[in-house]
């Protein structure tokens, strides 16, 4: 832990998962696992992607349906954060990110960071690291939802009103809850940032002559809005990695020969990716 750090903890197991917690100039607890920990979390997060792009349409028909909820219901806020998340890849955010730093995500977005018009839908935020971001997004059932959700009382964009009158916003809790029900335990928003980096980055392999992780990494996190290396240790299934380790007429030939995924509301790549991960983890 830095020296710098207050309230400093340190376990005395040196095989303990949390190796010791401090807290930072601005009182914001920090936490230090063990590498092997993290290394295990990790690989598990990547061994269960496949799942989650299984139950993908499934996860979307249910978000495509809230969006029909009326305005202040607690089902078209959910749905509404999970649309901008799927496909903004915007990260879910923190009240105390936006206190502290002034950083949004997409349950903190405020009414000036949209505009919306014809189903083209502008984001306009500072994130995460302070990096500025623009998203254009389109579809009219989340337009018609944003629009709905638009001039409901509440400091952010998107707010539920509870039987009181009192204006509520989304928690990460709510989103996390309604993406296990569909998709199964241990499943969060998060799960889309990994999921559509690596959805990125298999895109790339699919289109790129002379595929390299740097190319594949700058791609995902452009779409991330992070850092490439951020994107190449967290956000890339190591199986796609791998794709740059083959000669480029094998790659070529292994992506030719995977039949989609059947079905689904899939975008441009989805389908293939799958069946990719799935015989990778079968």
């Amino acid at each position: 832990m830095p020296p710098a750090y207050d309230d400093v903890w340190i376990t005395p197991l040196p095989t303990g998962h949390l190796q010791a917690t401090g807290r930072d100039a601005r009182k914001r607890k920090q936490y230090r696992y063990h590498p092997d920990w993290s290394a295990e979390k990790s690989r598990l997060k990547f061994d269960r992607l496949a799942e989650f792009g299984e139950a993908l349409p499934s996860l979307r028909r249910k978000i495509s349906a809230g969006l029909e909820a009326p305005a202040g219901d607690v089902e078209l806020a959910v749905a509404a954060t999970l649309a901008l998340i799927d496909r903004g890849s915007l990260r879910v955010g923190h009240p105390s990110n936006t206190r502290e730093n002034g950083t949004y995500g997409a349950t903190t977005l405020r009414n000036d960071h949209i505009t919306f018009e014809g189903g083209v839908i502008e984001l306009s935020y500072l994130a995460k690291g302070h990096t500025d971001v623009k998203k254009r997004l389109h579809g009219k059932a989340l337009e018609r939802a944003l629009e709905k959700v638009h001039d409901l009382p509440g400091c952010e964009l998107i707010s539920w009103i509870d039987d009181q009158g009192t204006p509520h916003a989304v928690r990460s809790e709510q989103l996390n809850g309604l993406i296990e029900e569909v998709c199964g335990s241990g499943m969060t928003a998060k799960t889309f940032r990994t999921w559509n980096g690596t959805h990125e980055a298999f895109r790339t392999a699919l289109v790129q002559e002379e595929l390299t992780i740097k190319s594949m990494s700058e791609a995902a996190a452009d779409r991330l809005h992070n850092t490439p290396t951020i994107a190449r240790n967290s956000y890339i299934h190591p199986a796609v990695v791998d794709l740059t380790e083959l000669p480029t007429d094998e790659r070529k030939t292994l992506l030719a020969d995977i039949d989609p995924a059947p079905g689904g509301d899939w975008r441009a790549g989805e389908a293939e990716l799958l069946s990719f991960l799935k015989q990778k983890t079968s």
